[in-house]
């Protein structure tokens, strides 16, 4: 697995990676950006959902569960002194479906926090990594357009 960087110009950046897909990286107007993409710790958060999300879904597939939507939001508080490391990550399930049962979306966030997911894995070796989640009943017979 590879990326490449290639300076733009100030504090943006271009990020390439071996898949072929690219995303521009800039910084906040203090440091010399113009706020024209996402901030490196952003990716960082970014990263983390995006791996539990695939991981908890492919897990409740197998496992039957009728989910219609997942929505994770990821929120990290960083120490004040350089360098500025996540200190603790809030991972948020929001997990809509019909007949979902508690203990099997439980049971796929903990595999995933704890055997599955690469991200948290390396996040988790310096910043404490909380998991929680909320269920969403929806009635399949009701659909919108």
């Amino acid at each position: 697995m590879k990326a490449r960087i290639k300076w733009i110009e100030n504090a943006c950046l271009l990020a390439e990676a071996d898949s072929g897909h690219g995303m521009i990286i800039d910084g906040a107007p203090e440091i010399g950006g113009r706020n024209l993409g996402v901030r490196p710790m952003e990716m960082m958060l970014m990263g983390l959902g995006g791996c539990t999300a695939m991981d908890v879904l492919s897990i409740l597939k197998k496992q039957r569960q009728n989910v219609t939507q997942c929505i994770i939001e990821v929120e990290g508080q960083r120490r004040e002194e350089h360098p500025r490391i996540f200190t603790e990550i809030r991972v948020h399930f929001k997990i809509t479906g019909y007949n979902l049962k508690a203990t099997q979306v439980k049971k796929a966030i903990d595999l995933s926090a704890e055997k599955y997911c690469s991200v948290a894995a390396m996040l988790g070796q310096m910043a404490k990594i909380i998991h929680d989640y909320e269920i969403m009943e929806e009635n399949p017979e009701i659909t919108t357009n």
